[in-house]
């Protein structure tokens, strides 16, 4: 089972250790789409409620993926019940659209309180995920206020090859004038267009600020969330290009088209794993204005994820650590598998996360820095200094490696995190599923970055 959990959910960072905008914006058929979700999720928790969960199999794929996150569901739902007792009230259920998928919440009442159950859909309504939360006021994620309503939102679709289609949404200011474009380019795990994460909608909250300011924004559903349990490509050949690079290239390549824009200023963004594979991406991309590193690793994954575990674990309470140091051993076992020089291809061990030898394998071998300084194209580096996910360490790799290079531009922002949420003091993993927002300071600095080349 818990290869399952995992799959395409690896590859770093922050997600495994730890509306799309304001109702006033939705269109009608967003509003349409999202009802027959809310339906759904008072049936399924209806026949818990009457004792019948045998009646919601129809809630799950029948594939192997689908009866494993049937039977989990199940289990969660009866660990739910023999704690906090029968569901004796259903109340009100939201929708949020997340990508090409939907998640709902729904308020249910125990004799014990009321709690949130959330419910995540696939593209043919099954349940994916299931979450049980306290009551709060916030369900998802609320925008921050609009100051400036003067753009558009145009749905588009990446092609990277005949086989694969990924949803996105084109943000253009209005206006006659064509402005320049960011492409986003998601971390690692299977993130929406919007990297949703908890009430949080990191690539959202990015977009709907530049855009305000004059800036087009392209996001797109990755290939690993579109595609999470139903993959049109095999995962033994899953490596950086099949996972990121090759949709990032196909989204560059779909913008130079895109009439609104000033296409002689298209830029790439990647955060995270996407900045990590961004040297390569930008290698792919003729005529790019630059390249944007937001939290970039300066190392191979298999060289960060150890001490991502350590400082987790240094967290934990005594009741907690020993499970904790258990499930880090094991991923620290898998890493050590990962990195013994006699892994091929056809390696059968066990490697972190679920993920191939061929990925790994390029995860070694792939030196970020070396690739980085073949760049003549302008590089920009934005790091927080509260990021436990790619650290100081990488962001000194960083300055040692492009030292020297007039092209390179790095910025260092001490109070931000791996999401660029403001606070004090090293992040935790528990902060990235607090309600809260992109700092201003970061979505200011790429407008600068964009519109001046500063």
């Amino acid at each position: 089972m818990k290869e399952i959990n995992l799959r395409y959910s690896s590859l770093i960072l922050i997600f495994f250790l730890s509306a799309l905008v304001a109702r006033s914006q939705e269109t009608t058929e967003e509003i349409q789409v999202k009802d027959p979700y809310i339906k759904l999720s008072k049936q399924f928790i209806g026949a818990v409620k009457r004792n019948e969960y045998h009646k919601n199999y129809r809630f799950f794929d029948s594939s192997f993926y689908g009866k494993a996150i049937s039977a989990q569901t199940q289990k969660m739902v009866e660990d739910f019940i023999r704690e906090k007792g029968p569901i004796v009230a259903i109340e009100k259920t939201v929708a949020d659209t997340q990508g090409c998928k939907m998640a709902t919440a729904t308020s249910i009442r125990t004799a014990k309180g009321k709690y949130l159950w959330y419910q995540y859909f696939d593209q043919g309504q099954r349940i994916q995920r299931f979450h049980v939360d306290t009551l709060s006021a916030q369900w998802f994620y609320v925008p921050k206020e609009l100051t400036n309503k003067n753009f558009s939102r145009k749905e588009v679709t990446i092609e990277p090859n005949a086989f694969i289609k990924l949803p996105g949404s084109l943000y253009v200011p209005g206006g006659n004038k064509k402005s320049p474009l960011v492409i986003l380019v998601h971390g690692s795990g299977p993130h929406d267009r919007n990297v949703s994460v908890g009430r949080n909608k990191v690539f959202l909250d990015i977009a709907l600020d530049l855009v305000q300011k004059g800036v087009s924004v392209l996001i797109y559903d990755k290939r690993t969330y579109v595609y999470q349990y139903h993959d049109p490509f095999p995962m033994d050949s899953m490596d950086y290009y099949s996972e990121t690079i090759e949709d990032a290239v196909a989204a560059f390549k779909l913008a130079k088209s895109f009439k609104d824009i000033d296409t002689g200023r298209i830029y790439i963004a990647g955060h995270s794993q996407g900045a990590l594979c961004g040297p390569l991406i930008a290698r792919e991309c003729k005529g790019l204005k630059g390249l944007i590193l937001l939290a970039a690793p300066g190392r191979s994954l298999l060289e960060i994820i150890p001490e991502q575990l350590d400082y987790v674990n240094s967290l934990q309470n005594e009741k907690e650590k020993e499970k904790a140091v258990e499930v880090s051993n094991a991923i620290k076992w898998q890493v050590k598998n990962a990195l013994k020089p006699d892994l091929t291809l056809k390696s059968k061990v066990m490697l972190p996360f679920g993920a191939k030898a061929k990925y790994w394998l390029m995860d070694r071998n792939y030196k970020v820095l070396d690739e980085a300084k073949k760049l003549t194209l302008p590089v920009y580096l934005l790091q927080g200094g509260r990021d436990y996910n790619v650290t100081k360490k990488d962001y000194d790799l960083w300055l040692e490696a492009m030292k020297g290079k007039p092209n390179f531009k790095p910025y260092w922002f001490e109070d931000l995190d791996h999401l660029y949420f403001e606070g004090h003091g090293m992040a935790k993993p528990e902060d990235v599923i607090k309600p809260n927002h992109v700092s201003k300071k970061i979505t200011d600095k790429l407008v600068e970055i964009i519109t001046g080349g500063k």
